[in-house]
């Protein structure tokens, strides 16, 4: 599942494409992908203000509606000519006012989902409502909340959207190797230095991943179709049997609440 960094990447790529676009027309060959198509008409003719993110979700902004993007495991954003072949998978089309451009969203395994609310029920969306702290910016103080009285694994405990949001199974691991901390140590048995160091890791971590352009293992890609780098610069993820990069030991493979977890047994004692 794309995470923060490839969200971010993504509305960082459409934001000078989309701004100030007017959508007037969209096609959707999967009706579960667009969860609100009673709304469709009425949001269809006001241009887009902004896109932004919030956690793994995209905003596009059409005063007085919101449209919702969510990648999920497997979609793809492409922005790309009406002349183009439609890539594999495509699902929904939406085309501009006076652009000879589209907004293409494939989406393979088809979890994703596109969602339009008026801007004044916003607040009243149930999945923005439980979503935690933004993880790009979090501080000790913050993580230190969110981790207070949860005896789960910490691993576990990063990939709660409602802990943080925006992290998933790639930045966690690489965020406790640079921690130095075990996936399975309790999260709420963390000393202070450590909740230090995990704010710090995290942070550095998905601004790493952000530079790269986000990680391109399987179904990632930029809008323009160009992958992501930081598959070929990570620390532990997809790393088994291969040596940490800073004690040479072997990194080692667990499952906890059935996703692989990657550490290096010497660097992240439990």
């Amino acid at each position: 599942m794309p995470e923060l960094p490839e969200v971010e990447t993504i509305v960082q790529a459409l934001k000078p494409c989309l701004t100030g676009l007017t959508p007037v027309k969209v096609l959707c060959h999967k009706a579960k992908i667009l969860r609100t198509p009673d709304l469709l008409l009425s949001a269809l003719g006001f241009p887009i203000k902004d896109i932004t993110r919030k956690g793994k979700l995209i905003l596009l902004w059409t005063s007085p509606y919101v449209w919702l993007i969510h990648l999920k495991m497997t979609g793809q954003l492409w922005w790309q000519p009406k002349i183009f072949p439609l890539p594999p998978h495509t699902h929904l089309i939406v085309s501009f006012l006076h652009s000879d451009y589209q907004l293409r969203y494939a989406d393979l395994r088809q979890f994703g989902y596109w969602q339009i609310v008026p801007e004044t029920k916003l607040a009243q969306v149930p999945f923005l409502q439980k979503l935690g702290p933004d993880a790009l910016t979090v501080t000790p103080e913050i993580l230190k909340k969110q981790l207070h009285k949860k005896k789960a694994a910490i691993k576990k405990v990063l990939l709660n959207q409602q802990c943080l949001a925006g992290l998933g199974n790639i930045y966690s691991d690489e965020a406790l190797w640079l921690a130095r901390i075990h996936p399975l140590t309790p999260a709420n048995i963390l000393t202070p230095l450590q909740i230090d160091k995990l704010a710090w890791a995290i942070r550095k971590t998905l601004r790493r991943g952000l530079k790269l352009g986000g990680t391109s293992i399987q179904n990632y890609i930029q809008p323009n179709g160009q992958k992501g780098l930081y598959q070929r610069y990570r620390f532990v993820y997809r790393r088994e049997g291969l040596p940490c990069l800073r004690c040479g030991m072997s990194i080692r493979r667990i499952n906890i609440s059935s996703r692989s977890s990657y550490f290096c047994p010497v660097c992240q004692r439990l």
